[in-house]
């Protein structure tokens, strides 16, 4: 596993472009991959109807999901506890992982918060010049330090936690592209818009 991860980072473009604009000194403190490994889930844990979101945080689909669709899918069903949603990483590009790698250094609500400003600012840090210092940015509005920042993104082990569950989406459920969705386990085809989660829910409800 060790080799189609360092493959798949390779294929990413993830080493080299990465170098350039950050340090890669490891830090003292480490990464707790207990809590970075948790699940981030929302919603009722006994809602009947459990959703999975792969999701890209430079994916401007996946922003367009965060920003204008799961506002309304909250209020609807994830409110209500119909309904609960589970994020899980699937990094298209070497800012995407490291995106990922900082929020996962976040739980709970500051988590959820993260992934929300990522998305909703996503055109400005994204395409910028420097996407680190406009991550870092980001970071200190949820607590975190510069040097807290760098260590999350370059912590091997959070690294590999990440595009090894994009391995395994890829492999077990025939993820290839972000957002895309699972419902009750399984693979939902063509639904993006509220009103097709609608109807998918109403179908499993």
């Amino acid at each position: 596993m060790r080799r189609r991860t360092l493959n798949l980072v390779l294929g990413l473009g993830l080493i080299a472009p990465f170098t350039a604009g950050l340090p890669l000194q490891a830090l003292a403190a480490g990464v707790d991959m207990e809590a970075a490994r948790a699940p981030r889930v929302i919603g009722n844990p006994d809602a009947k109807v459990s959703i999975v979101e792969y999701f890209s945080m430079t994916c401007p689909h996946c922003a367009r999901f965060h920003t204008e669709v799961l506002p309304k899918l909250k209020e609807a069903y994830v409110d209500t506890g119909k309904v609960k949603i589970e994020f899980k990483d699937f990094p298209l590009d070497q800012w995407a992982l490291r995106a990922s790698a900082m929020a996962r250094c976040l739980d709970g609500k500051r988590y959820v918060a993260m992934v929300d400003l990522l998305m909703k600012k996503q055109a400005d840090w994204a395409r910028s010049e420097n996407p680190f210092t406009e991550l870092v940015k980001l970071g200190r509005l949820a607590g975190l330090s510069e040097a807290r920042v760098e260590e999350c993104m370059t912590d091997e082990k959070l690294l590999d936690y990440i595009l090894n569950e994009r391995l395994a989406a890829t492999k077990d459920h025939d993820i290839k592209s972000t957002p895309s969705f699972l419902m009750n386990g399984r693979k939902l085809d063509d639904v993006f818009s509220f009103e097709s989660f609608e109807e998918a829910i109403a179908d499993a409800l």
